[in-house]
């Protein structure tokens, strides 16, 4: 049952998460000297990441027990809301946007809270279909 599409959400929360890691995510101009940022230098960050990226490679072999995947990608949804916070925190108070120009990787985040959202939905879905067919016999 690893290729229902909540399986595939998580995968990407996952893949996500390691293009989060790897890809710079802007970069700061100080003094002349353009230095690009990434998430590997930064370590509350990259063990944030890490963490929401764990749970969510975990969640993926939960598909046995519907309920308990549903609370544990709620779970992931608050912690990558979390990350996200973590993130813009780090940005404003260290770097501030005057410096700071966005590259790529700054948007994973985003993605990496809507995948969850979307693997929420489907195993809810998946959830509301079996207890639909259990009434029915």
């Amino acid at each position: 049952m690893i290729q229902r599409i909540q399986s595939v959400y998580l995968l990407l929360v996952v893949v996500a998460i390691v293009a989060f890691i790897f890809v710079p995510f802007g970069s700061v101009k100080m003094e002349d000297v353009q230095q690009v940022l990434t998430i590997k230098k930064v370590v509350p960050l990259t063990i944030a990441s890490a963490v929401v990226g764990i749970v969510a490679l975990v969640s993926i072999f939960l598909f046995n027990n519907r309920q308990l995947q549903m609370r544990i990608v709620l779970l992931n949804s608050f912690l990558s809301i979390v990350l996200i916070g973590l993130f813009i925190y780090g940005l404003l108070a260290h770097v501030g946007l005057d410096k700071y120009s966005f590259g790529a990787g700054a948007i994973f985040p985003v993605f990496i809270f809507i995948f969850n959202l979307l693997a929420y939905s489907a195993i809810k879905s998946d959830d509301k279909l079996v207890k639909s067919m259990d009434r029915l016999r």
